[in-house]
């Protein structure tokens, strides 16, 4: 079961500004047979809808979610592990606290929108296999944004209860 803890619209990624073929959901080789699609895809989203957007036209805001899910992905390749959804979380954790995480900074350039630091929440966002969390600054817990199945989880067998 796929659960999103944060309240976005489902609405679509693009607008009539931007064309659907600039907005590409391909995954890096490397990652074509995992689920880090859903999770980079769900990350970005997360963090283009917290930003401060008063002064953005939409089809900013989905440019630099679309450039933030190819950074993202391309940040997962060679270091996700359904198998093992722990093991590398340090190297795919996002951060916008004291410093801003570059592939927020590199996203943020590709579209030409200035002061990324300042436009979004203070929080560390961990992006593991089948979990996507963030624990924002002054909360003393981590909220889950996503949770899904995981595709290590081992299938149980009936053969074993027999």
């Amino acid at each position: 079961m796929v659960t999103a803890a944060f309240n976005v619209s489902a609405a679509p990624i693009h607008s009539a500004a931007t064309s659907p073929a600039k907005l590409s959901h391909k995954a890096p080789s490397g990652l074509e047979n995992s689920n880090a699609i859903e999770e980079c895809s769900i990350a970005a989203r997360y963090w283009a809808r917290s930003m401060r957007q008063n002064d953005l036209a939409g089809c900013e805001v989905a440019a630099f979610e679309n450039a933030l899910r190819q950074g993202l992905l391309q940040r997962c390749c060679g270091h996700w592990y359904p198998n093992e959804p722990v093991r590398g979380s340090g190297h795919r954790s996002i951060i916008n606290d004291f410093t801003t995480d570059p592939v927020l900074v590199a996203a943020a350039e590709a579209v030409r929108i200035g002061g990324i630091g300042s436009r979004l929440p203070r929080a560390v966002m961990w992006l593991n296999p089948a979990s996507v969390k963030v624990k924002l600054e002054g909360h003393p817990y981590a909220d889950n944004v996503y949770s899904g199945e995981a595709s290590s989880s081992s299938s149980s067998s009936d053969d074993e209860d027999l």
